[in-house]
């Protein structure tokens, strides 16, 4: 009996967890057969390079209580924001280091604060800062990125890990691979195809370890997503080239106002109408007080009308002059009361 009533409480516990979980259904976000969309904001940092440094659990705690009060269902945080604590470490070859026990620690405390307050995670493993000139170790952060070594360590020595540690969790949303890495080839002389093989890598890193989501939150909004502009670097075929079966599971556009001269607006237009099709598409960043001209609640009314499947204004806790929770609460509001069956699978 004991054994039967084990197995049993395994199995709704198993049953549980896949009723939260965060999956893709065409071009829609669903939670077992419920949509889902993404009502979300970014909680980058609190200190830079928090995750096996200067982890405030209670802060992050307020922080999230105050997201899920304000209707906000997920958020994107920066794991390791430069590169210049051992978190993950690199050697001088460039290959790179399992991150320190208390990278782990902190981050089992983020991901229960997160399951305790119904917050999904999409945590982004690096950002263009590793590999930014000046900063601490960018060079060995750039031989990373140059090098087949150093790409298949970052895959085997931090990403596997930390997604079979974080796996069962159902409230891990998605990996996005690196802040804009669009910056490396923009701006840093970089090998565009170096980062599409490293975000390849990561890809099939956790999707043969998970059944978490992974995405690549592109700077130069659809610039490099869509045949309208300078192609799909991250289209099944591209991601494919590179590592057999890689592919991303969503698009992931940021948003500022200088990006709609140039590559239009999401407040604007539709994924198809900027050449993003096939797979869910959402807003990564935008500002947190809304764009010019437009209040952040229309920001939100205009995403959804038309058919990008979220948005994440940035930042919750207002890092810099883009505003904050306060300054964005309004979106998540009207979208609660205008679509609260779309906002959790608990409702």
């Amino acid at each position: 009996m004991k054994a039967l009533l084990a197995v049993s409480i395994a199995s709704l516990l198993a049953s549980q967890a896949t009723a939260q979980r965060i999956r893709v259904d065409g071009t829609e976000f669903k939670v077992g057969n419920r949509q889902i969309w993404i009502s979300g904001t970014n909680t980058p940092w609190q200190h830079w390079n928090d995750f096996g440094g200067n982890f405030d659990a209670n802060w992050w705690s307020q922080q999230f209580r105050a997201m899920s009060q304000s209707h906000v269902n997920a958020t994107r945080v920066w794991i390791s924001c430069n590169g210049e604590n051992p978190s993950p470490g690199i050697r001088p070859d460039g290959t790179v280091t399992s991150p320190t026990s208390k990278f782990y620690a902190d981050l089992d405390r983020l991901f229960e604060i997160a399951s305790n307050e119904h917050v999904y995670l999409m945590l982004a493993l690096i950002s263009f800062d590793h590999t930014k000139k000046g900063n601490h170790n960018a060079d060995l952060w750039q031989k990373m990125q140059s090098t087949q070594s150093g790409r298949a360590s970052f895959a085997s020595q931090y990403v596997v890990p930390l997604v079979k540690r974080y796996a069962k969790n159902p409230y891990f949303f998605a990996i996005d691979v690196g802040n804009e890495l669009d910056w490396h080839w923009d701006n840093q002389g970089m090998k565009q195809a170096d980062s599409v093989d490293l975000i390849a890598r990561v890809a099939n890193a956790v999707h043969q370890n998970s059944q978490v989501l992974v995405c690549q939150g592109m700077g130069t909004a659809a610039k490099y997503l869509s045949a309208k502009y300078k192609g799909n670097c991250l289209s099944d075929a591209s991601l494919g080239a590179m590592q057999p079966g890689a592919h991303v599971d969503f698009y992931n556009i940021h948003y500022y106002d200088w990006v709609r001269q140039w590559f239009s607006s999401p407040f604007d237009e539709t994924p198809a109408q900027m050449g993003i099709e096939g797979k869910p598409a959402i807003v990564g960043e935008a500002p947190a007080h809304g764009s010019a001209g437009m209040s952040i609640q229309a920001n939100y009314e205009r995403a959804f009308k038309n058919g990008w499947q979220g948005i994440m204004p940035w930042t919750s806790n207002g890092v810099d002059d883009n505003g904050n929770l306060k300054d964005m609460v309004s979106g998540p509001l009207w979208f609660f009361q205008a679509h609260s069956s779309l906002i959790s699978p608990r409702r």
